[in-house]
C-alpha cells in the first residue's frame, strides 16, 4: 500500500481551480493500491460550520491546517493564513514515514522551503508541482523588486529545496527552461506534466444549441469569449479596446465570464467606451463550466509579457475540452504559444497588440470554416493529450505507482478556469 501525502493549502471544496485540478487527479490517483491524505487549509469561500477540521471525501482523508480565515479579504489576511497554515502543516508533515510520497505544490508560494525543512528533519523525500513561479511572478508584475533583499533570499532558499526534491513537475516546457536557467536544476529532475481540463466530454458540442446563448439571446452571433479569473497575469484592457474597435460590427458579440483584480478596471474602461457589444457574467458553477465554455465560436487567452517560464493559464486546457479556436494574447516563447501553434488550434498574438487582435477576430468571423477546423483541432488535442486518464498515468509513472482502474469524478464547485493565488 502506497500512502501519497498531498500538501496545498487548497483542495475540495475550495473553488479556485488549482484546488478542482488536484481534487480530480488525486480522485484518480486513490484506489486500493493508494492512499491518499491531504494536508489542506480550510476555503475561503464556504461558511465555516460546512467544512469541519477533519474528513473523508470518496476515500481521500482530508486534515485542514491554520485557521478558518477569509484570505482573500486583503494581503494581511492573506499572510497570517500563510503563516498559521504552513506553520500547523508543518508539525502535521514531522509524522510522515520515510516510504511516504508527499506531493507539494506552489500555494502557498512558500511550500517548497517547508518541505525541504521537513526533509531535512525527517528524511522523507517529496516531490514538487510549480502551478507559479515565486518570487519572480511577483517581480514581473511589479509587486517585488529584482535585486530587493526579500527576493533574493527567497531565490536562495528556492534553489536549495528544488535541488533538494525528489522531482520538480512544470505545467510548461517554458517553465522547465527558467528552472535551467535560473535555479541550476538538472534536466532529469524536472518532469513536464501539463494541466487538463477538469470537465469530461466525448463530444463535440455545437454552438447551435448552447443553453446559455440561446438564454441570452446570441445565438445568431459570432461570440467571442473570456472566461476566467481576470488576475495580474493578465491583460483585460487589451481585450476591451479589442471590443471598442468591433463595435460596428454587429455580428460580434464579446462574452466576458469570471471575476479578479482586474475586472472592475476592464468594466470601468468599457463604460467609459460605451461599449454595448459586451456581456458580463460571474464565475458558473463546475457543472455548468462545459455548457459556458461552449458558448463561444473564439475563446481568449491572456498571459503579460515577461510571464513566461511563470506561468501558464490553466484554462487553456477547458477551452481545449470545448472544442473552440483560441486566440492566445500571450508572449511567443510560452507554454500557451508553443500549444496553440502546434495543434494549429488557432492564432498566437503579441500581448497589448490590439489591431492584431482585431484583426484575426475579423478572420475568424469571415471564414467560419476555419474557425470549425481550429476548433475541431483543439478537441482531438484534448482527447489525446489532455484528459485526466491521460495525465494521471504520467503521474501514475513518475511517482512508480500501479495505474488504477475505473474513474473518479470530482463533485460540484464553482470552478474559476485558472489559477492565480495573486490574482
Amino acid at each position: 500500500m502506497n500512502n501519497i501525502v498531498l500538501v496545498s493549502q487548497v483542495f475540495y471544496p475550495n473553488a479556485c481551480a488549482t484546488s478542482s485540478l488536484l481534487t480530480e487527479l488525486m480522485l484518480n490517483l486513490q484506489d486500493e493500491n493508494n492512499k491518499i491524505t491531504v494536508k489542506c487549509g480550510f476555503p475561503n469561500t464556504v461558511k465555516d460550520d460546512l467544512v469541519d477540521r477533519s474528513e473523508n471525501y470518496n476515500g481521500i482523508d482530508i486534515y485542514r491546517c491554520g485557521i478558518r480565515l477569509d484570505s482573500k479579504a486583503g494581503l494581511w489576511q492573506r499572510i497570517v493564513s500563510y503563516l498559521f497554515y504552513l506553520i500547523h502543516a508543518g508539525w502535521q508533515l514531522l509524522f510522515v514515514q520515510q516510504k511516504d510520497i508527499v506531493i507539494g505544490v506552489t500555494n502557498p508560494p512558500f511550500l517548497s522551503i517547508l518541505l525541504m525543512i521537513v526533509s531535512t528533519i525527517t528524511g522523507c523525500g517529496y516531490y514538487f508541482i510549480i502551478h507559479d513561479v515565486y518570487p519572480e511572478g511577483l517581480v514581473a508584475v511589479g509587486r517585488l523588486k529584482e535585486k530587493s533583499l526579500i527576493t533574493k533570499t527567497w531565490h536562495a532558499l528556492n534553489r536549495s529545496s528544488y535541488r533538494r526534491a525528489s522531482k520538480l513537475v512544470v505545467l510548461g516546457r517554458d517553465m522547465r527552461d527558467l528552472l535551467i536557467q535560473d535555479y541550476g536544476v538538472e534536466l532529469g529532475k524536472i518532469e513536464y506534466i501539463p494541466n487538463w481540463n477538469i470537465t469530461s466530454t466525448n463530444l463535440l458540442s455545437p454552438f447551435e444549441k448552447n443553453d446559455l446563448a440561446l438564454k441570452l439571446g446570441i445565438q445568431s452571433k459570432f461570440v467571442v469569449q473570456y472566461s476566467g479569473n481576470m488576475g495580474l497575469w493578465h491583460d483585460i484592457d487589451t481585450f476591451i479596446r479589442a471590443a471598442a474597435q468591433l463595435q460596428t460590427n454587429p455580428a460580434i458579440q464579446f462574452l466576458f465570464i469570471g471575476n479578479g483584480i482586474r475586472k472592475q478596471n476592464a468594466y470601468q474602461l468599457a463604460q467609459e467606451l460605451e461599449l454595448t457589444n459586451i456581456i458580463w457574467m460571474d464565475f458558473v458553477p463546475k457543472e455548468q463550466l462545459s455548457t459556458s465554455l461552449s458558448c463561444a465560436h473564439v475563446a481568449l487567452i491572456s498571459l503579460n509579457s515577461g510571464l513566461e517560464g511563470i506561468a501558464v493559464p490553466s484554462k487553456l486546457y477547458g477551452i481545449l475540452g470545448s472544442g473552440r479556436a483560441i486566440l492566445a494574447q500571450v508572449p511567443a516563447a510560452c507554454e500557451i504559444a508553443y500549444t496553440v501553434t502546434e495543434e494549429e488550434c488557432g492564432f498566437v498574438i503579441p500581448p497589448g497588440d490590439v489591431d492584431g487582435l482585431v484583426n484575426r477576430i475579423r478572420e475568424l468571423e469571415l471564414d467560419r470554416d476555419l474557425t470549425s477546423r481550429m476548433g475541431a483541432r483543439s478537441f482531438q488535442a484534448y482527447q489525446s493529450k489532455y484528459t485526466i486518464e491521460t495525465i494521471a498515468k504520467q503521474f501514475q509513472k513518475m511517482l512508480e505507482i500501479e495505474p488504477r482502474s475505473g474513474r473518479a469524478h470530482f463533485g460540484s464547485a464553482q470552478c474559476p478556469q485558472d489559477h492565480d493565488p495573486i490574482g
